[in-house]
């Protein structure tokens, strides 16, 4: 048994004495006393003792209840201080959704709203006023709506209820239902939190945004090195999706295996390696690793940057240069030798033949409809087949003394030496067969639907008397014969 129990139980043992004490003399005074004539001057004693006892008792009970008095007086006014200490507010409503109790706290957050705490509110009727002050910025423009949700739901939230008051002031709202009915509620303020959490979701909107038009590949790794987030540009750097490339170990990426390639070992200076683009296109890449731990977290930033192109250009340099240097002699778009170099040789082997008194031909080759080819592929695809034809036709020349060059157009000149018709003819035929078999698409030729070729041949013996134009121009009869015949076939003429 508590103390306060032991001081609200003797007084009620005392009145209980006190009530038998009285009932027993009144017995004996209803009874009179003839029957019990020793007992009759003990009663006014009786009597007076009982007075007596009756005067001590409420007393006592005057004492014992001003001091509970005046320890609930200190309880309560304990109470109300921690309450009012609270950083956080309180209210307190009874059955009747009517303000009974609430703290200094709930003053300074409305403090517009004083007289009606004072005169004990509902609940309703307060967040009425606050509507009609403004002061719910989320309610403006429908706030008996809002109201009636705000009813419905009063009490029943399974979390604190987020508002934002006075344009300002975030507080978080916390209610409780009482077993009798009433409500108590809890606000506390989180103005500074929700700036933060405000600044904090800016500043990550931002570094996503710059992750996402950042130029560079941007990964993030788990420890182990597997890829869990990726920016657009790793994307488009490796041709593969954020969905594909998410769980794909580092070590993948770049051409090895998950065990010999760890985030770990990366860390430093920049490095430069190779890796494939999803085409299967090589890139050269640079790759710098920082790591993040933290109690919580621990992972690895990786950007990627492209230099690819850059070793495209130093290689288009170095062939540019190369090029520079055999331009005179050699066609840019093909590859093989040019006019002049044609001139040169022709020149060059006729002397030689005069002199050896041994067989020169020559092979004269058109691309059949090739202005067709232009018109309806374009440009492009136009010098991409003639790349294409002149690789084919070198690859069908036997001797590296035998040369093959752009006469014009799409014409090519192959100037075969030591060669005698026959010779001539094996040649040019292999160079009819290796382009019908290459294939390559021409649907605007009436011929066939790809690329072919009218070959005129010619061969002699140089002579001296004899300029080298006569050869041409034997070769380039028969190939003109070879087209007015039908194209796609070859040509020759022997000069006596």
């Amino acid at each position: 048994m508590t103390r306060l129990a032991e001081a609200r139980l003797w007084p009620l043992l005392a009145f209980a004495l006190l009530v038998g004490l009285q009932a027993a003399i009144l017995m004996v005074a209803l009874g009179g006393l003839s029957e019990f004539p020793r007992w009759e001057p003990v009663v006014p004693w009786l009597a007076f003792g009982a007075l007596a006892f009756t005067v001590l008792l409420a007393v006592g009970v005057m004492g014992s209840l001003s001091r509970a008095q005046e320890r609930a007086k200190r309880a309560q006014r304990t109470l109300e201080e921690a309450i009012d200490a609270l950083p956080a507010s309180v209210e307190i409503f009874d059955h009747e959704d009517r303000l009974v109790a609430y703290n200094r706290r709930l003053v300074e957050i409305y403090p517009h709203m004083l007289r009606a705490f004072e005169r004990r509110a509902t609940f309703e009727d307060m967040v009425r006023e606050s509507l009609e002050r403004g002061g719910i910025p989320e309610a403006r423009g429908r706030e008996d709506e809002w109201l009636r949700e705000r009813k419905e739901s009063r009490g029943r939230q399974t979390a604190p209820l987020l508002q934002r008051v006075h344009d300002d002031m975030w507080l978080r709202i916390f209610e409780s239902r009482t077993p009798s009915g009433g409500i108590v509620g809890v606000r506390m303020e989180v103005t500074d939190l929700i700036h933060e959490q405000q600044s904090l979701a800016a500043s990550r909107a931002q570094l996503r945004a710059t992750i996402e038009a950042a130029v560079n590949g941007i990964l993030t790794l788990d420890s182990g090195g597997h890829v869990l987030e990726v920016n657009p540009s790793t994307e488009q750097l490796f041709g593969f999706s954020a969905t594909e490339l998410q769980g794909v170990h580092i070590g993948m990426l770049f051409g090895s295996t998950g065990d010999l390639m760890h985030p770990q070992e990366l860390l430093g200076a920049p490095r430069e390696l190779t890796a494939r683009h999803r085409s299967g296109e090589r890139l050269a890449l640079q790759l710098t690793v920082a790591e993040v731990r933290t109690d919580t977290i621990h992972l690895y930033v990786c950007i990627v940057t492209d230099f690819t192109e850059r070793q495209r250009q130093e290689e288009r340099l170095r062939r540019a240069n190369e090029l520079l240097a055999r331009q005179s002699t050699t066609d840019g778009l093909t590859g093989v030798g040019n006019r002049r170099l044609f001139d040169q040789l022709l020149q060059q082997e006729w002397l030689r033949g005069t002199r050896s008194g041994r067989s020169l031909a020559l092979v004269m080759v058109d691309i059949d409809h090739f202005k067709q080819y232009n018109d309806r592929y374009g440009h492009v695809a136009g010098d991409d087949c003639l790349r294409r034809v002149a690789t084919l036709l070198r690859s069908c020349v036997a001797r590296g003394s035998e040369a093959v060059c752009r006469y014009g157009g799409e014409e090519f000149a192959m100037l075969l030496v030591d060669t005698d018709l026959a010779g001539a003819q094996v040649v040019a035929q292999r160079c009819l067969d290796s382009v019908r078999l290459a294939a390559i698409e021409h649907e605007g030729s009436p011929v066939r639907r790809s690329v072919s070729l009218s070959i005129g041949v010619a061969t002699c013996i140089p002579d001296p008397a004899t300029p080298p134009q006569r050869l041409i121009e034997a070769a380039d009869r028969a190939l003109y014969d070879a087209k007015q015949s039908g194209r796609a076939r070859l040509m020759c003429q022997q000069i006596a």
